[in-house]
């Protein structure tokens, strides 16, 4: 629900100019509940329907009421005894939201419907193919597709979520999503199911407590995960940079190994580590010598989940993030968990940055 809310703000902004918008406070896209194993519960016949939606409600109290407006119905069915036509009023139910989008009936290349099918055999065998491969496979369909018209194509798929592809990183198309996710969680799963090698275990420790991913790590779980998954890594670990899965913060030398002149990634969802200390106090910002303002603030009713590290990914692009010796006399960058300090240019009045 939250992932499915938080993403729909782009849909909701443009269904705002829709002449045909609803005036209700549903939001799009809908969302149809079907409780199953109805016929599990232990209760009167009569009571059956109570006790399902109290069940569902209890998976509702930590819902936003903005979130709640996406829900339009509720059905509670049967693993054993519900009739087919059960089934068939959840599917016309179905139908009848779909017809309320506003992809409905939309007009649709012929060409793009031959490449689609092309494309859709084309994952069955592979989740990842060039762009010198698919236009190939672009010019071979009966009405083939021009550069132009290819491009269109890659960006109408990736925007409804058939595909991956983006303009700065046009090598290579992902055609199966659900591979992507399984890649993703290659590198961001829990410690249980990683594949810890021995010989890396300090590093391995450093990705779970303040989610630093040397590359050893990279090359641990690469050389545990399918082939396939080492043969595109660059094109993986760039991908998810755009997810801002992985960021690439801009720091000094003395966060790097001696000789690494590897990219030095950072897993901001896997940082544990809090700082030791008040982060003001850290940097000895004190009321006598500095002051402090309020530089972003954030009024909602539902918070994104992630926001927090989108934000950070994004900031690091930009901005150097600060460093601060630690009680080890280790230099240590200020990425903590759900928290960081940048550094603005030095020749403004507003020197540090940070965000909480």
């Amino acid at each position: 629900m939250d992932s499915i809310h938080c993403y729909s703000r782009l849909e909701e902004d443009r269904n705002k100019s829709d002449v045909n918008k609803r005036t209700s406070d549903d939001l799009d896209p809908p969302i149809v509940i079907v409780g199953t194993w109805k016929d599990a519960l232990i209760c009167d016949v009569e009571e059956i329907d109570d006790a399902c939606r109290e069940n569902i409600s209890k998976y509702a109290e930590n819902i936003s009421d903005d979130e709640l407006g996406h829900i339009r119905q509720t059905y509670f069915i049967s693993n054993t005894e519900d009739d087919p036509s059960v089934f068939q009023q959840i599917r016309e139910n179905i139908l009848r939201l779909a017809r309320t989008m506003r992809t409905w009936n939309t007009d649709y290349p012929l060409k793009f419907i031959q490449l689609e099918k092309r494309l859709q055999e084309k994952k069955k065998v592979l989740p990842i193919i060039s762009f010198q491969e698919i236009q190939n496979i672009a010019i071979d369909t009966p009405q083939p597709l021009n550069d132009e018209e290819l491009q269109l194509f890659l960006e109408f798929h990736h925007e409804i979520r058939a595909l991956v592809y983006f303009n700065d990183l046009p090598s290579y198309i992902i055609l199966d999503t659900q591979w992507l996710s399984d890649v993703f969680r290659c590198i961001v799963t829990a410690k249980k199911f990683s594949a810890i090698s021995i010989r890396n275990e300090n590093k391995w420790k450093e990705l779970y407590s303040r989610g630093k991913l040397h590359s050893e790590v990279l090359d641990d779980i690469f050389r545990k995960s399918e082939s396939i998954f080492s043969k595109h890594k660059d094109h993986i670990l760039n991908v998810m940079e755009k997810f801002d899965i992985i960021i690439r913060p801009n720091t000094s030398e003395t966060q790097r190994d001696a000789g690494d002149d590897k990219p030095l990634y950072y897993l901001p969802c896997m940082i544990k580590s809090e700082p030791e200390c008040d982060i003001y106090k850290m940097f000895n910002v004190t009321e006598n010598i500095c002051t402090k303002s309020t530089w972003l603030c954030y009024m909602f009713r539902f918070l994104p989940p992630h926001l927090m590290n989108h934000l950070i990914a994004s900031l690091c692009r930009k901005y150097n993030v600060e460093e601060v010796v630690t009680k080890e006399q280790k230099r240590q960058i200020t990425l903590f968990r759900s928290s960081a300090v940048f550094e603005l240019q030095k020749t403004t009045k507003l020197r540090e940055n940070y965000l909480l």
